[in-house]
């Protein structure tokens, strides 16, 4: 069996920089961490794996040059094969350019699951995976809370729609986005794997590969225009500590009601 999982790296939300004059998040300069619905699909590939230890797990990603080392440490952690597709012509694509982007590496793939996140931080459309899918002719599913089983030919999923939990059964190849819900942990890579030569199971993808019109990349290929983005900070809350006993527990109670929780 072959899993593909299509993750992606957001700009830390406490640690970016924001280019006001052009609008937008800086991903060159911003610290960037793996996408938490993504980080989960990426673990229960990695914990399939572990109990089969014949299936084959490949993660690919779009975005930067410096991503390179993140990707290659998936391999370093257990992965069988990392791609970064990369090229300063995709730059700026919206979700359905990315998404035809990924798709076009995809078709020449074979698999069985595509398994991706169903949001990210940074922008919480959901439309990658359903667009995917489209564009492959794939069957999918969103906010998928557990996978319970997984074969070659059909997976069992649980997914939350709507504040109801459906099971369903999917015939495979198919497209599954996963939510952080799952809490899976996906692990550190090991000592003696850090900085292990993996450049044979790594692979980057730019455009003179793919061979994708300009009109259908980037700024150009993206029909989706934003009239203005707003950037949301975190404000530090001063923490107190009350002491266990009852002087401490009546703070506690007028804190509570204050804030309408009682």
């Amino acid at each position: 069996m072959k899993i593909i999982c299509l993750v992606k790296f957001v700009p830390d939300t406490e640690k970016f920089e924001y280019d006001y004059e052009t609008d937008k998040i800086n991903r060159e300069t911003s610290r960037m961490i793996l996408n938490p619905d993504d980080k989960n699909a990426l673990a229960w590939a990695m914990k399939q794996k572990k109990q089969d230890p014949s299936t084959f797990v490949e993660v690919v990603s779009m975005g930067p040059l410096k991503l390179e080392e993140e990707m290659k440490d998936f391999v370093r952690l257990g992965a069988d094969k990392a791609v970064l597709i990369s090229d300063r012509r995709f730059a700026g694509s919206d979700s359905l350019a990315t998404s035809r982007i990924i798709s076009s590496y995809l078709a020449s793939q074979e698999y069985n699951v595509l398994l991706t996140g169903t949001h990210t931080l940074d922008g919480g459309t959901g439309h990658i995976g359903p667009q995917i899918a489209e564009i492959l002719g794939l069957n999918q599913f969103s906010n998928i809370i557990a996978i319970k089983e997984v074969k070659q030919e059909f997976s069992i999923v649980e997914a939350l729609q709507e504040e109801m939990t459906y099971r369903l059964k999917i015939q495979n190849p198919s497209v599954l986005s996963v939510t952080h819900q799952m809490n899976l942990r996906l692990g550190f890579v090991r000592y003696e794997n850090i900085g292990r030569n993996v450049d044979d199971q790594f692979a980057l993808v730019d455009n003179e590969v793919l061979q994708l019109p300009a009109e259908q990349i980037g700024g150009k290929g993206s029909p989706t225009k934003v009239r203005k983005n707003i950037v949301v900070k975190r404000k530090q809350v001063e923490h107190k500590v009350v002491k266990v006993d009852d002087e401490g527990i009546d703070e506690v109670v007028c804190f509570l009601k204050e804030k309408g929780y009682l």
